[in-house]
């Protein structure tokens, strides 16, 4: 009788073994007839269990029945529509998943690939409608999730296009290391595909921005030059080295480079915007006069356009700030003659027309702007933050605090949405 006894226990474990393997094979026989309830209820079990939980098969058959659940949610034609409520959590879900078969498989049996392009593509989209809503900071978590699950799933291009995202929120959070973080090791590639090129302009311009803003001077110029080399075909990147020589004080070799890059541009859609590009080396050299006269052209070519309206701007707010300073030294010197007052006086008058004068450009460059759809609208946010910030300042210098009202309404919305 114990003997008997004992055969009958051993049969009964074994029998609740095989239960539990048959959770897994149920799961993806349900998987294949569409019954995706049943398929996620029996693995689930199988995740748990101790007979199951630690092989890889189950965890592969969690991602990938959790990837049918986000299939439901997120593509209107999927077979699986009628599921598309049944986990709101299952990106994350999946992820782990996929990630705990990754650590099992040590034979690599299982392909993980589609999983992980389902969940990183998810994260990615999401990242995509955060940042254009203002929300950098969700954005920023996101997108950095997409780019390290998108490498895993053997997708480079769109891991690429995360981590532009990532840096660009830090940059809208004015996070300097984090934009050194993310773009650091895209201005480093010596090979860029020629579909991420047009992201790799601003890559190259911000970083140069971040370094020149520490003062690093060794990359500022490394950064331009890299430019230069990695996209040789494009007449920015002989524009942000004259810039840096600009900076370092080789105004010669800066102007030689603003001609290069408006003579390479020539009879192309792009010469107006070389124009403006152009127009601020000059400025920045102190030809205020041919500046001016690039700007002009180019918005003769192509009326009512941002870069032409906002240079014009930035230059008039420049020349401003000079008189600016100019009557800070004034007062900080406390001298209270006679001449210092009619000096300052003076210096006040020719900083406030400077201020009349950008006023326009700066308007014209933010209706732009909001004639922008969505998408171009995100771009350009940046410089509309910028535009109505100093339109404010503006404003309120001139005294003219019922037009400053609605511009500062804007900006408050603006932080707002950034502070997310």
């Amino acid at each position: 009788m114990k003997k008997i006894a004992l055969f009958t226990a051993l049969l009964t474990l074994g029998l609740a073994v095989n239960a539990q393997t048959l959770n897994v094979q149920s799961a993806m026989s349900d998987l294949k007839r569409g019954y995706l309830n049943k398929a996620k209820a029996s693995i689930d079990k199988a995740c748990v269990h101790e007979d199951t939980k630690e092989d890889a098969k189950t965890w592969y058959y969690a991602g990938l029945i959790y990837s049918m659940i986000g299939d439901a949610a997120t593509d209107p034609q999927s077979k699986y529509k009628k599921y598309k409520d049944l986990d709101p959590d299952w990106c994350q879900k999946a992820y782990d998943a996929a990630m705990r078969c990754k650590e099992l498989d040590k034979a690599g049996d299982f392909d993980l690939k589609y999983i992980f392009s389902k969940v990183g593509s998810t994260y990615y989209n999401k990242s995509i409608e955060l940042f254009n809503a203002g929300n950098y900071k969700d954005a920023l978590e996101l997108s950095d999730k997409a780019a390290k699950v998108l490498n895993n799933s053997g997708d480079p291009d769109l891991a690429n296009e995360s981590i532009y995202i990532a840096g660009y929120c830090c940059q809208m959070l004015k996070d300097s290391e984090g934009v050194k973080k993310y773009y650091g090791p895209l201005v480093r590639r010596s090979k860029i595909k020629e579909e991420f090129k047009p992201r790799m302009q601003h890559v190259y311009t911000v970083m140069y921005g971040v370094y020149k803003d520490l003062k690093d001077t060794a990359n500022v110029i490394k950064t331009a030059e890299r430019y230069t080399k990695v996209l040789p075909e494009d007449p920015a990147a002989n524009l942000l080295l004259a810039n840096a020589y600009i900076w370092t004080g080789n105004n010669a070799k800066a102007i030689e480079l603003a001609n290069k890059a408006i003579d390479e541009s020539k009879n192309t859609p792009a010469y107006p915007k070389m124009l403006c590009a152009a127009a601020s080396v000059y400025e920045q050299s102190g030809d205020y006069a041919t500046a001016e006269a690039k700007y002009n052209e180019s918005s003769q070519l192509q009326p009512n356009q941002f870069e032409a309206n906002y240079g014009m701007a930035s230059m008039m707010i420049n020349r401003a700030s000079e008189k600016n300073d100019a009557i800070n030294k004034i007062v900080d010197a406390g001298d209270f003659s006679e001449e210092s007052d009619a000096l300052m006086a003076k210096l006040t008058e020719e900083r406030n027309a400077f201020f009349r004068q950008a006023i326009p450009y700066l308007k014209t460059a933010i209706n732009h702007i909001d004639g922008l759809n969505e998408e171009e609208q995100a771009q350009y946010r940046p410089q509309l933050y910028s535009c109505l910030r100093t339109l404010n300042i503006c404003y309120v210098t001139l005294e003219m605090y019922e037009d400053a009202k609605p511009v500062k309404a804007r900006l408050d919305k603006i932080e707002a949405g950034a502070n997310n």
